[in-house]
């Protein structure tokens, strides 16, 4: 395993698996997601009023009950999300096992593995447990066969995550042109100071956030090998973070005081917010279920408003101390952040599932739209956050001691 020596990133694992290994469990895992695109997920019987439905059934229920913004959100996170990774990076592969691979197939792993964070099954079956406890209350809910497909998806997905290294694959890419490391003229590097780190920027050099290929500084976009554009840091990352992290916090008051679902049962409306639903767990006993919901929906939104608040802080005092954690506190937040979604996508088959007129049905509200709207927004500040910048406060230590001692 390939480890960064400044933060402790995995870089690589040095290799992946056999290309037959590969091939195998992307074929796997395409069949899988086809069966639980195929079958359906639950099916609903109350008063003797039978419903059941496909995950592409749901999405269409949606958007015919006029909820387009529910039925898009399950579309791209549980269907087109996953279904491009999987099956664009399948292609890939095939490419690169014909020896057929150029340019444009570089350019799509790019994209996939760029959007493959917007994929997400695996709460999305988190959401499918929270609503089946809750439907089961209501009326006769009966697993169907897509939730067991589904499952077998995520962990075989997982898998095949698992034996790809990414930068085994970005290897197997030529550079195109010159003026990368090894395909001809470099710039020279500055005089390397005594005691510092070297870095692609120390040493001259940008690194395409996209592939990792190496080129000198100055030299003309677009990266040769995956068309991406490097940037030696991604351009006003601190004020767009700004941006995005004050917008989610916010959408986080509404989506906390506002309802997100109201049910109607026999006539009866009853609204519920988020922590409605958490004391409504602990009180059927559901404690399990309390604690994921209250955890995902309010303690990690707190959590990465504090972190990346803290991070932003330290790159603007050009704080010196743990850069480390300071960067694995920036991770963290990469890793947590969408499953926040977990209340989302429990309300959305709610809606989907249980839709009877005055008998029975479940209509999301504000709160479940501002709940949304602030995920995306912390995603985006996430992905929009630079965690080079971190330690670029020690990058400046040595230049600015050696000027000290210059003028002196």
């Amino acid at each position: 395993m390939l480890l960064c020596g400044r933060c402790g990133a995995v870089l690589g694992r040095g290799r992946s698996a056999a290309l037959a290994t590969l091939l195998a469990l992307h074929v796997t895992a395409l069949v899988l997601f086809a069966l639980a695109n195929g079958f359906p997920l639950m099916a609903l019987t109350l008063h003797g009023t039978v419903r059941e439905a496909s995950i592409p059934g749901c999405v269409g229920i949606l958007a015919n009950l006029g909820w387009p913004w529910l039925a898009a959100t399950l579309l791209t996170t549980v269907i087109l999300g996953p279904l491009a990774h999987i099956g664009g990076r399948l292609w890939v592969l095939l490419r690169i096992a014909r020896r057929r691979h150029g340019p444009w197939t570089a350019r799509l792993f790019r994209l996939l593995e760029e959007v493959r964070n917007w994929g997400m099954t695996e709460v999305f079956i988190l959401g499918v447990l929270v609503s089946y406890a809750k439907l089961a209350r209501m009326a006769v809910v009966v697993p169907g066969p897509s939730l067991y497909a589904l499952a077998a998806f995520i962990l075989v997905a997982a898998m095949a995550d698992a034996a790809t290294d990414p930068q085994t694959v970005w290897a197997g890419f030529r550079l195109s042109g010159s003026g990368h490391p090894g395909s001809g003229q470099i710039a020279a590097a500055p005089a390397p100071i005594p005691g510092a780190a070297l870095s692609a920027r120390r040493a001259g050099l940008l690194a395409c956030a996209a592939c990792g290929a190496l080129a000198p500084i100055g030299s003309p976009a677009p990266c040769r090998r995956c068309g991406a554009t490097p940037h030696s840091r991604i351009p006003d990352s601190p004020a767009r973070t700004w941006a995005l992290l004050i917008t989610a916090a916010i959408l986080y008051v509404p989506a906390n005081l506002l309802p997100v679902t109201q049910v109607m049962s026999l006539g009866r409306p009853h609204t519920d917010t988020i922590m409605s639903g958490v004391l409504y767990f602990l009180r059927t006993g559901s404690w399990p279920l309390a604690l994921l919901i209250f955890v995902a929906s309010v303690v990690v939104p707190l959590l990465k408003f504090a972190i990346l608040g803290l991070l932003l802080v330290s790159i603007r005092r050009r704080w010196r101390g743990l850069p480390r954690l300071r960067t694995r506190l920036y991770r963290l937040t990469d890793l947590v952040g969408r499953w926040s979604m977990v209340d989302i996508f429990a309300i959305t088959l709610m809606v989907a599932m249980l839709h009877m007129g005055s008998l029975a049905s479940v209509v999301p509200r504000q709160g479940a739209m501002a709940f949304a709207m602030m995920v995306v927004a912390t995603i985006l500040a996430v992905r929009s956050f630079d965690p080079r910048l971190v330690w670029d406060a020690l990058e400046a230590e040595p230049h600015e001691r050696l000027e000290r001692h210059g003028r002196a």
